[in-house]
């Protein structure tokens, strides 16, 4: 019986010894959301800031694929937490896609310990690509090919009518009639005076 309590307790203090332990102690952790989890509007962000030396805590993000570490703060948490609720992350104003969710712990000797994790945000379901349904066979509207249809080169039997000549229009004017018409008229009006002339001078007498 003693052996076999000696036995258990050797591994037991080598365990809580080991360096293993000490930094699962001594580290801070995310433990909600999951990495790699999809989010979407107001987040519960759990966790624990409860180590060694713990002087303040913060949550913030940032763009997953951004090179030039500028984060976005969530919460600044004075207090110590151990695995409880560190704050409810508002995400419905952020743009969807990856980020980055990292937990930065400071300590009073100056040093900070961080935990990250990995989160996508998807808070506009239109922006999602949709799985296309395929239609049943039924609603699928075949058209048909087209048919070519090549023009005949056979010519009609009906005659192509020919012009037909007009006879001469027995009104038209030659110059020959408009000249022989004006001499005509001249000669009459100089009758005319000459008799109205000679009726004149005859009453005069």
């Amino acid at each position: 019986m003693r052996w076999s309590v000696i036995a258990w307790i050797i591994p037991t203090a080598l365990l809580i010894g080991s360096p293993v332990a000490a930094q699962a102690v001594n580290a801070p952790v995310i433990t909600s959301p999951n990495s790699g989890q999809i989010l979407q509007g107001q987040v519960v962000v759990s966790g624990t800031t409860d180590i060694p030396n713990f002087a303040s805590a913060e949550l913030d993000f940032s763009y997953l694929t951004d090179t030039t570490n500028t984060r976005f703060l969530i919460q600044v948490l004075p207090q110590a937490i151990q695995s409880n609720i560190l704050t409810t992350w508002d995400t419905t104003g952020i743009n969807d896609g990856d980020y980055l969710l990292l937990l930065r712990v400071y300590l009073t000797d100056g040093t900070v310990q961080n935990s990250s994790i990995e989160v996508h945000l998807q808070n506009n379901p239109l922006l999602a690509s949709p799985t296309p349904t395929p239609l049943p066979t039924e609603s699928v509207i075949k058209i048909p090919s087209p048919i070519m249809i090549a023009p005949t080169t056979t010519p009609t039997s009906a005659p192509i009518p020919s012009p037909t000549t007009l006879p001469t229009n027995p009104a038209v004017t030659s110059a020959k009639d408009v000249y022989s018409g004006f001499w005509q008229g001249g000669l009459i009006a100089m009758l005319i005076i000459i008799t109205f002339g000679i009726v004149v001078r005859l009453r005069r007498f």
